[in-house]
């Protein structure tokens, strides 16, 4: 809401927050709209635009629509005093291995580690975690190729070394020069 609030008042940046105080803090319908009134009375000389009377429109309809879904939670009257949503509690442990290098969210991770944490808040991760589900028995028809599978995928396979690589550097300039030395030296320790 703030961002639309700063979207459509980008012309009159004083009373951007004046409006959200009144909305998000207040949630005073009247005194929003003695607000909107008194930015739409501003309209005058190089504000008076019609890009900007249709902006305060839509930003005044939108809030008129959304006035039931722009409550702010104390005011809502609900059960729990105090709560934190799932993404703000402390879940680096769960969500590293379920992001790409640990920086980015894939649909799945996503969805995987909101169904952990909400598990979590609301007490029901040991329940689902124990509890059994359409799909998720591993259909496994013959024990000795599963075993054989198994012993296949932790054999260490030989890997052919090559060993130390010897070379020398060459100079081909006649006489003495410092990569005659580095060569000699390079040379004696390959010995």
């Amino acid at each position: 809401m703030n961002k639309k609030i700063k979207d459509r008042l980008g012309f009159m940046p004083a009373m951007q927050s004046k409006l959200i105080s009144a909305v998000e803090f207040k949630y005073d319908r009247h005194l929003t709209d003695v607000i909107l009134d008194t930015i739409e009375s501003n309209l005058v000389d190089e504000l008076n635009t019609p890009e900007n009377h249709e902006n305060l429109k839509r930003l005044r309809s939108y809030l008129h629509r959304r006035w039931v879904d722009i409550k702010p939670f104390k005011k809502r009257h609900l059960s729990v005093i105090k709560a934190i949503g799932c993404c703000e509690s402390n879940h680096r442990k769960y969500t590293y291995r379920v992001k790409g290098q640990g920086k980015y969210w894939s649909e799945d991770g996503a969805e995987g580690i909101l169904r952990v944490l909400t598990c979590i808040k609301n007490n029901e991760l040991e329940y689902w975690l124990s509890s059994e589900f359409a799909g998720g028995q591993l259909d496994i028809g013959d024990q000795e190729e599963l075993k054989g599978a198994v012993r296949a995928s932790l054999r260490k396979t030989h890997e052919a070394h090559l060993g130390i690589h010897h070379g020398a550097i060459e100079s081909l300039t006649a006489g003495h020069s410092y990569l005659n030395d580095f060569s000699r030296k390079i040379n004696q320790i390959n010995i």
